[in-house]
């Protein structure tokens, strides 16, 4: 099963360990969301469980240490029309200590590495310091967010291909100030760097998703002078909006996965053809001409949806044996002959038109 790694970026303070385990919470089980998560074992599923336990009474996690790096891997699955459970993909969750990404320096290669190896980002961003942003109130939570939060992770995306999104994390203190998504968003814009990332993207045809969430909700903790967050007595965590950045994530990996696929089968190049014969050269040019049309790109992603739909809500008509491996050759099969049937019919026509022309 193909396991994605997702990095999530920001500073220290921005609730990253937080996000994990109210993120798990959120989706232990299917609900309404669609989909639902499994921790890799019962060691990783209690100490999630105990992270977000110890919230409801009072306690924050502890400051994750700088030399640590840890993985939390997770399934994310589905239920079909029978309720059976079928997983989709696997990915791989990093935490580490904020201080130590936005002090990175050129020997700390392990995150480094991460980094570099991420299949998809994630930029959380303190929605305390866009707070200060938006009210103009506190220069200093300013210049952290600038310097220590968002320079930062915008660097660090500038230098990846992988599919990005930028999370604001405490959203309910901005919802109480009557901040909406959009005009934090014209905000953010007018900073060049930001506007920078977001216009090179859009170009490449990657889009940059600005998700609000709250890992605890509203009413739970309220701000302090020194940037920290007090939890209120005998309040009860009420996260929301926390299955979206997952659920962004997934249909950004998967195409950009076809996207490569695409690209594969419109490189073409003429030594894969040897042209030897009339026919060859029609079958030739044919391919050139139709792998740069849209209908047949459609026709790919059309399949790949049918197929993925196929392999996850399949009936119990087939044998399990005769099942394919992955979804990956199922699909392999499926296109290479939904192409072979096209080609080859345009082409049989285009070579009895030329034999009639000839005869």
């Amino acid at each position: 099963m193909k396991n994605y790694k997702i990095l999530t970026l920001g500073a220290s303070g921005a609730g990253k360990t937080v996000f994990m385990a109210s993120m798990f919470k959120s989706l232990a089980s299917q609900g309404e969301h669609g989909f639902y998560l499994e921790a890799e074992d019962f060691k990783s599923q209690r100490l999630l469980n105990n992270i977000y336990k110890n919230l409801i009474t009072g306690k924050w996690p502890e400051t994750t240490r700088r030399s640590e790096i840890s993985k939390w891997k997770f399934t994310c699955c589905i239920k079909n029309r029978d309720l059976e459970n079928f997983p989709i993909c696997q990915f791989t969750y990093f935490d580490y200590a904020g201080g130590r990404f936005t002090e990175m320096d050129e020997e700390d290669s392990d995150l480094k590495e991460i980094i570099v190896q991420a299949d998809a980002i994630l930029g959380l961003l303190d929605g305390r310091k866009i707070q200060a942003l938006m009210n103009n109130n506190n220069h200093q939570l300013f210049v952290d967010f600038l310097k220590k939060d968002l320079l930062p992770i915008i660097k660090c995306m500038s230098h990846s291909k992988a599919p990005i999104q930028f999370v604001i994390s405490k959203w309910d203190l901005l919802e109480n100030d009557n901040f909406g998504l959009k005009e934090i968003s014209d905000r953010l814009l007018e900073i060049p760097e930001f506007k920078e990332l977001v216009r090179n993207r859009n170009q490449e045809g990657s889009p940059v998703r600005l998700i609000p969430v709250s890992s605890v909700g509203s009413g739970f903790a309220t701000p302090q002078p020194d940037g920290s967050m007090k939890i209120i007595a005998n309040s009860i965590p009420r996260p929301f909006h926390m299955e979206v950045p997952v659920s962004c994530v997934i249909p950004d990996l998967l195409e950009k996965e076809i996207q490569v696929n695409i690209k594969r089968l419109t490189t073409i190049s003429n030594e894969d053809i040897i042209e030897n014969s009339r026919h060859n050269k029609l079958l030739h040019n044919f391919l050139k001409r139709v792998l740069r049309s849209r209908w047949l790109i459609d026709i790919v992603v059309n399949t790949l949806v049918e197929v993925l739909v196929s392999n996850i809500l399949d009936d119990d008509n087939s044998d399990e044996q005769n099942q394919p491996n992955s979804i990956g050759e199922e699909f392999t099969k499926e296109l290479l002959k939904t192409i072979d049937n096209l080609v080859f019919k345009k082409i049989k026509t285009i070579v009895e038109a030329e034999k009639q022309r000839l005869a």
